[in-house]
C-alpha cells in the first residue's frame, strides 16, 4: 500500500536557512512550542518523547542535510510508522522557504481518520514557524 503523504503549505520566513536549520536540528529547542495537550515532554538533541491523547510517541532525527532538510522518524515503539521532513530553501540572504512533508504507513481506516487533521496540523506548525524568533 502506498503511504499517505501530507505536504504542508509553503511559507517564507524572514531569516537565514542556517539559523532556521540550527534551531530545528536540536529537538530541545522546540520544547517551548509544545501545545498544552502534550504531556510528559522529554527531549535530547536527537530525540524526543511525549504523550498526546493517551498515546506515547517517540521521535528521532535520522538525517540532517545542512541548511536543507531534517528527517525525523517515529521510534520502533511508536504506534505509527511515519517519516517527517522539514525542508528549507534559501530564497535570499534573509528569506527562507519552509515546508513539511509527512509520509505515514496507515491502514485505510486510519488514513481516512487522520488525513484532514494531519494536514491542518502541519499547516498550523508552518504558521507557528513564521512567528519564532530564530
Amino acid at each position: 500500500m502506498k503511504p499517505l503523504e501530507i505536504i504542508s503549505k509553503t511559507c517564507k520566513i524572514s531569516n537565514t536557512d542556517e539559523k532556521i536549520f540550527n534551531f530545528y536540528a536540536d529537538l530541545r529547542n522546540i520544547s517551548r512550542l509544545i501545545p498544552p495537550d502534550v504531556q510528559d515532554w522529554n527531549a535530547t538533541e536527537d530525540s524526543c518523547s511525549f504523550i498526546v491523547k493517551g498515546q506515547r510517541m517517540a521521535l528521532h532525527i535520522v538525517e540532517r542535510d545542512k541548511f536543507k532538510t531534517i528527517k525525523i522518524q517515529g521510534d520502533d515503539g511508536s504506534p505509527y510508522k511515519f517519516t517527517l521532513w522539514l525542508q528549507l530553501k534559501s530564497l535570499s540572504a534573509y528569506e527562507t522557504a519552509v515546508r513539511i512533508v509527512v509520509r505515514a504507513e496507515l491502514n485505510m481506516m486510519m488514513r481516512a481518520a487522520v488525513k484532514k487533521p494531519l494536514q491542518q496540523g502541519v499547516d498550523q506548525i508552518i504558521d507557528y514557524m513564521k512567528m519564532i524568533p530564530y
